[in-house]
């Protein structure tokens, strides 16, 4: 009796559990399609095709996704993945296409992804994210893309030849993101950077070599991302003239080795990251270059180096008798390796920014006295920013060394208008060892002059 009657509970307990089961996929299969279209658009595009095999309901909602993503190159079986991709634009429909992701293998099938970017094309794509390689024959993407009116977002990251046509006409384009690509000429190459709206371009590690000179003159252009190749390569080999022109920037950056030579006519720009590496074996081309480059920026109100830069305009050491001029920055940060105070480029920087406020330094040593200095350890002159309107400096990535609390010493030395100073100490502080370190560094900055009164150390 014991035994029929647990066989009864449980069978009600199951049947209890699948009508609840039942009843929750009633009640998600009655929303409406269009919410189910919105839930699939955030799901990739192989597992909206799945969901087909849920009921008569779901069978065709996936056709109506408007996010498609597909994701080849990691595909084991590449085959099955291209056929994938034909069946599903082939089944989907007419219905618009808001983003459109492809990443695969070209090799052989040049025209069969053509086709595949054209179809989202002609459905008004709006965000196009291409990631392209292995290309085993000539390969052009659809001159309908570079027309397209509807799109707003694309990128391309191909390391292969970028054929444009002679018609560029990308009205509603805002954001454009460019990697590895091979710039074939300067005329179609200046009308993709002079779109009439566009906001934002990036150009990661692209090769220039086949370039004499372009403008980048797009007039609503905010944003603007540089990063030359890392690697030694006939990209780097350039020396492509790039003119910004009539642009209002709030923000550019710049990373490399100044292969190209470029520089801001008749621009403006707020906040600036640079961070550049000289050649060796032309370190005088690049150090004048990038005193160029500095002479564009001018305008900037937050700067972003590193010290390379730094280390770049000593190379041309009759460069710091031209001044810079940056009357609108009041912050300033070096990256990377530690600043060095003995560097006549770092105080050809601080020279010319007579309304700096904010001075932030990922380390910093003084391995001699800077040359500007007497014996006492003062400036002469003194930067007008250090007497005036300097009112904060941080020191990141200190240790605690000799070379570093002498730099902590004579920026506190000089300068006077200095309100408050932070040190970040990134050694250890809970071993025993690193107490004792740490005891020893607070005491010998309480030795400094008006560091009880402005300074404040923190641990990493």
């Amino acid at each position: 009796m014991e035994a029929k009657s647990l066989t009864r509970k449980t069978k009600r307990k199951k049947l209890k559990a699948e009508k609840e089961t039942d009843s929750g996929e009633k009640s998600f299969g009655n929303l409406p399609d269009a919410l189910l279209e919105h839930i699939l658009s955030f799901v990739s595009t192989a597992a909206a095709v799945r969901t087909s095999i849920l009921s008569k309901k779901w069978l065709h909602l996936w056709k109506s996704t408007p996010n498609l993503t597909f994701f080849g190159l990691k595909s084991p079986k590449r085959k099955l993945f291209m056929d994938f991709v034909d069946r599903v634009l082939a089944l989907r429909g007419p219905s618009n296409i808001e983003k459109f992701y492809l990443s695969c293998k070209v090799k052989d099938d040049p025209s069969r992804v053509g086709t595949w970017i054209s179809a989202a094309v002609n459905r008004n794509v709006k965000d196009l994210y291409l990631e392209l390689c292995d290309f085993e024959a000539s390969f052009d993407l659809p001159h309908c893309l570079f027309n397209c009116e509807t799109l707003t977002e694309l990128e391309i990251n191909m390391p292969y030849i970028l054929k444009l046509p002679s018609s560029i006409s990308l009205s509603c384009l805002k954001i454009l993101n460019l990697y590895e690509v091979t710039f074939t000429d300067d005329h179609s190459t200046q009308k993709l950077f002079s779109l009439p709206n566009l906001v934002e371009l990036e150009l990661h590690e692209c090769n220039w070599m086949n370039l004499v000179a372009v403008s980048i003159s797009a007039p609503k252009l905010q944003s603007l991302d540089i990063y030359e190749p890392c690697q030694s390569s006939p990209a780097s080999l350039g020396g492509c003239h790039v003119r910004i022109f009539r642009t209002d920037l709030t923000h550019f950056t710049i990373i490399g080795t100044l292969s190209n030579d470029y520089c801001l006519y008749e621009s403006s720009v707020v906040e600036t990251c640079i961070s550049i590496f000289s050649a060796a074996d032309k370190p005088r081309q690049t150090a004048y270059r990038a005193s160029k480059l500095l002479e564009g920026i001018s305008s900037a109100q937050s700067l972003c180096l590193t010290t390379n830069v730094v280390d770049v305009l000593d190379d041309a050491p009759e460069l710091l008798a031209f001044p810079l001029e940056f009357t609108n920055l009041t912050s300033l940060m070096f990256e990377s390796e530690e600043s060095n105070l003995h560097s006549d480029g770092f105080w050809h920087i601080i020279y010319n920014s007579p309304h700096l406020i904010a001075l932030q330094l990922y380390g910093v040593s003084m391995p001699k006295v800077p040359s500007n200095c007497r014996e006492d350890w003062t400036l002469d002159p003194s930067p007008p920013c250090f007497l005036s309107c300097l009112k904060f400096i941080q020191v990141a990535s200190f240790r605690g060394d000799e070379k570093e609390l002498d730099a902590v010493g004579f920026l506190l030395k000089n300068a006077t208008a200095l309100e408050s100073m932070d040190i970040i100490y990134s050694g250890s502080a809970h071993m025993d060892e690193g107490v004792d370190k740490t005891n020893k560094i607070h005491q010998q900055l309480l030795a400094f002059p008006r560091w009880s009164k402005i300074g404040k150390i923190d641990f990493d």
